[in-house]
């Protein structure tokens, strides 16, 4: 009897340490993923964070900070599709509160069917281009477009102001995008913001390395990032070299190669289009071996490598790289992307570009 009781009794504990165990309790569950996914982001793995993030959040769906977190660090890697479906799940369920309100803000940069619902643009929501008024807006010049576009930004940090010479600059390189660009732009909030550095646009990014550069990269030695459908532009960029800040001045085609990434997201993502997706794994394919690791960054998984390859063709389109490096690397995506450049091209008909 008493050998009995004792199995009972062990049957019994057995089952209460069972009944706290993570594999019984969604709860403890998601503060093991939250636990993990802070850890991969204090050593900037954010691709791995956001994972865990999301699980979390939707384990403990009350986890606001989760629900933020997941969808931010998949915006930091370029995963669109999923900050979006993210961000939009955080503001529909809670509402009012600041993560909601700071989801919206991301929505309204990168999600252009959120942004038609705000402003009753059904072009915008769907990425139409046949319905861009460019005939009623023919007395419209790309001086004034230019003014309206580009915004200037003081320095909020130890950096100078930017220069009355590199606004200049600047502006002559948007003037000179093809009218029904700049119209397209105008239209679904396309923004030229120009400050001292990118970071000082968003100072969550300043430790975080770009897509497709290396780990120990930061937003700081960028002279300009897409911001959804703005083009954040800096005057200064960090030498990770000197660990002194340099001018930008002679890096005009990043900006044409982020502004191909503004019209892709003013376009609800033109680059993830069965069409253009289609001709960029054809094209991918066919890529020779011994160009592979030179045109590695164009050769990202995901939507990752469709999105830079056509913005690379649309900063061909616009001018082309000015950086020697970029220049060559340019050129190959170019040559190699034969099925692509007849989709943007395609695109661009559509727009009324010649």
């Amino acid at each position: 009897m008493a050998v009995k009781t004792t199995r009972i009794n062990r049957f019994i504990a057995t089952l209460a340490v069972l009944a706290c165990s993570p594999l019984m309790a969604p709860q403890a569950l998601a503060g093991q993923d939250y636990d993990t996914a802070l850890n991969y982001y204090k050593q900037k793995q954010y691709e791995k964070a956001a994972v865990h993030f999301e699980t979390a959040s939707l384990r403990a769906p009350g986890n606001l900070a989760a629900n933020y977190y997941a969808a931010y660090c998949f915006h930091l890697v370029g995963k669109r599709p999923e900050a979006i479906q993210s961000y939009r799940r955080l503001s529909k369920n809670f509402p009012g509160t600041k993560e909601a309100q700071q989801a919206q803000r991301a929505l309204s940069a990168i999600d252009p069917q959120y942004k038609a619902s705000q402003t009753g643009n059904p072009a915008a929501e769907t990425g139409n281009t046949g319905n861009l008024d460019v005939g009623s807006r023919k007395k419209e010049t790309a001086e004034s477009l230019t003014n309206r576009l580009v915004k200037v930004q003081k320095a909020t940090g130890k950096l100078a102001d930017v220069t009355g010479d590199f606004i200049k600059s600047i502006k002559e390189m948007v003037a000179a995008i093809p009218l029904p660009i700049l119209i397209l732009m105008d239209e679904r909030g396309g923004e030229f913001d120009i400050a001292p550095s990118v970071v000082e646009h968003d100072l969550r990014i300043q430790n975080t390395a770009p897509r497709g550069w290396g780990s120990e990269s930061s937003w700081k030695e960028s002279p300009a990032v897409c911001s959804g459908t703005k083009v954040i532009i800096a005057q200064y960029k960090l030498n990770s070299s000197t660990g002194e800040y340099v001018t930008t001045e002679t890096e005009i085609g990043v900006v044409r190669h982020e502004t191909g990434h503004a019209i892709d997201h003013c376009l609800n993502g033109f680059s993830t289009r069965e069409s253009f997706r289609h001709a960029y794994y054809l094209d991918e394919a066919r890529v020779p071996d011994e160009l592979r690791g030179r045109m590695a960054y164009y050769l990202q998984k995901s939507t990752s490598g469709p999105s830079e390859v056509f913005a690379e063709l649309i900063c061909s389109r616009l001018g082309g790289e000015t950086d020697a490096y970029r220049k060559e690397v340019g050129e190959l995506v170019y040559k190699h992307f034969p099925l692509c450049r007849k989709e943007m091209e395609k695109l661009l008909a559509e727009l009324g570009v010649k």
